[in-house]
């Protein structure tokens, strides 16, 4: 596939880096010292801005398949889009980090009304929604919601004390509806065995039922389930804190606060919500926090776009007694570092997006679901062909590195067992590491 990268930063380098052993790449930027973090890969580089109507007829874009801009200007985006489009580009994707750009007030897609674009990726967006589902699902470290909620994937770090530490996964005691489908120790992530014993540290996906999920928990959490009302501090105003607060305001339970130095943003922000307490400040001034009792709080999220900043309220907060910190992380490079210094969740909006474009490229009929830690699995959704033959879980050579952990069968989440068939028109949801997540979609393709 011949594809066009506009922009040569943190986006831009790591689709680049994903997508060069397999495509023909031309990325641009209009810094010339850029192209020396592309020397390493199979890419051609021109320098320019993406704007140029010229610089784009160089790149080939009347012949391209595919043109991804992601420059750090929403606006640059949305032209260098609009005009590989006018120039006969197949396809385009924009991203950008304001919601004016992603819809009208009427709920119109405008860019794609009136620029010809093809898929917008907020990826700030994304972000703001993935916190809200670790927050509102107590405990865990990471969260999604499937097949329209009736399929929920949580994870957990887990402690001493915990009831799934020190037995064989087929010995726990799990509700029924419920399956392990990741474990994470150490710096590798596997599809565990019912022999696969987990220890204190370990990070462990699960994915259940809506009512199994509930079940778990309340067994992993007891404490967080029984609580009524929980406090949640949010360090920043900007794009990401706002959607995330305006998300947060009317969920019953959560008493907000949210800190913001810039007097004018506060004030808006004031105007905004209806229920949130907003203090004006600096997020990283101890004493503020010390002052205002933000050492209270159950969850504090700090979300400034700048990784020092944000880690430095983290640090601060964790000292002050928060029970748990989620941050963001503009730089993907810094979410280990994050984690080792004892961040419960730190999270790469950008990270998560780049991962969505390389699987709509690269990953055939299925469709991506859920990126769990860092890449190194993947939740995919694939429908079974109506050509294929009904068979047992436990007959239909699925491999090593990969489980099954639902079927969605005519709007009926099914948490399989090896006597359950999958049958055609099954939408199955599937954990993957590695070549694996590749391997299993052979599984179901017509010819199988």
């Amino acid at each position: 596939m011949q594809i066009i990268i506009i922009g040569g930063g943190e986006i831009g380098y790591a689709l680049a880096k994903a997508l060069a052993a397999h495509h023909e790449l031309c990325v641009v930027d209009a810094v010339p010292s850029v192209a020396e973090r592309f020397g390493l890969l199979d890419v051609e580089f021109l320098t320019g801005s993406g704007t140029s109507r010229s610089l784009l007829e160089r790149a080939r874009a009347s012949t391209c398949d595919l043109l991804i801009a992601c420059t750090g200007l929403d606006e640059v985006n949305i032209v260098a889009c609009s005009l590989g489009s006018q120039l006969g580009c197949r396809r385009t994707i924009c991203f950008v980090s304001k919601e004016d750009f992603v819809h009208t007030a009427e709920g119109r897609d405008s860019l794609s009304e009136h620029f010809g674009i093809d898929q917008v990726i907020w990826p700030e967006a994304q972000l703001a929604d993935a916190i809200e589902r670790i927050i509102m699902a107590p405990g865990s470290v990471d969260a999604g919601v499937f097949a329209g909620g009736e399929i929920r994937l949580l994870e957990f770090r887990l402690g001493s004390d915990s009831p799934l530490v020190g037995k064989p996964i087929a010995a726990l005691d799990l509700p029924y509806g419920v399956v392990i489908v990741a474990v994470h120790h150490g710096d590798s992530t596997s599809i565990p065995r019912g022999r696969t014993v987990l220890d204190p540290g370990d990070k462990v996906v699960l994915m259940g039922t809506r009512e199994a999920m509930k079940a778990l928990q309340g067994q992993l959490s007891p404490k967080a389930a029984e609580r009524r009302t929980r406090l949640v501090t949010i360090i920043g105003g900007g794009d990401v804190g706002l959607r995330l607060a305006q998300h947060l305001d009317s969920e019953p339970g959560i008493q907000l606060y949210i800190v913001e130095h810039d007097h004018a943003r506060g004030e808006m922000l004031a105007a905004t919500l209806g229920n949130a307490l907003i203090l004006e400040g600096d997020g990283t001034d101890l004493g503020l926090l010390e002052s205002e009792e933000i050492g209270r709080s159950d969850v504090m999220v700090s979300v400034i776009d700048h990784d020092e900043r944000n880690l430095l309220a983290c640090l601060i907060g964790r000292q002050l007694g928060v029970e748990s910190v989620i941050t963001r992380v503009s730089t993907p490079a810094n979410l280990r570092l994050f984690e080792l210094v004892g961040i419960d969740v730190a999270l790469s909006a950008r990270g998560a997006a780049v991962a969505s474009v390389v699987h709509q490229i690269d990953g055939g009929r299925s469709s991506l679901l859920k990126v769990l830690e860092e890449g190194q699995a993947k939740v995919v959704e694939l429908t079974v062909p109506d050509t294929f033959q009904p068979t047992a879980l436990r007959d239909l050579g699925v491999p090593d590195e990969a489980i099954i952990g639902s079927i969605v069968r005519g709007g009926q989440a099914i948490v399989p067992r090896g006597e359950d068939r999958i049958e055609p028109g099954d939408r199955v949801l599937v954990c993957a590491t590695g070549i694996s997540a590749e391997e299993i979609r052979t599984l179901f393709t017509p010819s199988s």
